[in-house]
């Protein structure tokens, strides 16, 4: 049986990446854990396959990537967890046309996040999730350029972008702090921020379950 997920989502440009992200690295991937269920014990749910549901039946798969180098809030390990939606475990499986596509000896810039979605943050160990889907993930080639799967852009190029954004946030940081001493000193100011927040794997859904289970989320 299968599991196609449609995932609709808002696309970011470069420097919404890297602000919306926990952390970005370059790496390899070093390997490929075996896909497992949400559950306790990585098996599927003692359920008929009819009554899946997938806001919390889910199937989800490690990667192992090893850190070259942290480019945002550099982490005291040399290698992260990566968990992507998806996978196949026994006769079932289940694929998403968002999720980025890994394999083992690739070298990669992650835009990473904290992955929020209640059906695998607590799930051990502690793990990442790639930013805005296909989006956050580059393949890094030997002749400087970042391949995604719908843009192509050099290392040079998502560099200046990331140390930019870094240096525009620790700027504002310091403008923040500034204008807190301020309103201390009895001097009136108004400051506001505009956030987007980053969008929960399951938004929507709808599901069709037959020979093919498609599942909509956004």
């Amino acid at each position: 049986m299968g599991i196609g997920m449609n995932v609709n989502f808002i696309h970011y440009i470069h420097e919404e990446l890297s602000n919306y992200s926990d952390t970005i690295l370059t790496g390899t991937v070093k390997e490929i854990l075996p896909p497992r269920w949400n559950t306790i014990d990585g098996k599927q749910p003692n359920k008929p396959l009819t009554e899946l549901d997938p806001l919390n039946d889910t199937i989800y798969t490690d990667i192992v990537i090893s850190v070259d180098e942290y480019l945002k809030n550099p982490l005291s390990y040399r290698e992260v967890i990566v968990r992507s939606i998806g996978g196949a475990v026994g006769n079932v499986s289940m694929t998403s046309d968002a999720e980025p596509t890994f394999k083992t000896g690739e070298k990669v810039l992650l835009y990473l996040s904290e992955d929020t979605d209640l059906s695998t943050k607590d799930i051990d160990p502690e793990h990442f999730i790639v930013t805005d889907f296909y989006e956050g993930k580059f393949t890094l080639t030997d002749d400087g350029k970042a391949i995604g799967r719908v843009e192509n852009t050099t290392l040079d190029e998502l560099l200046s972008t990331i140390t930019q954004t870094d240096n525009s946030t620790n700027d504002t940081e310091v403008s923040e702090n500034a204008e807190t001493a301020a309103r201390q000193a009895g001097v009136g100011s108004t400051i506001q921020s505009k956030r987007i927040p980053f969008m929960s794997f399951f938004w929507t859904l709808g599901a069709v379950l037959g020979a093919v289970l498609i599942v909509r989320h956004r």
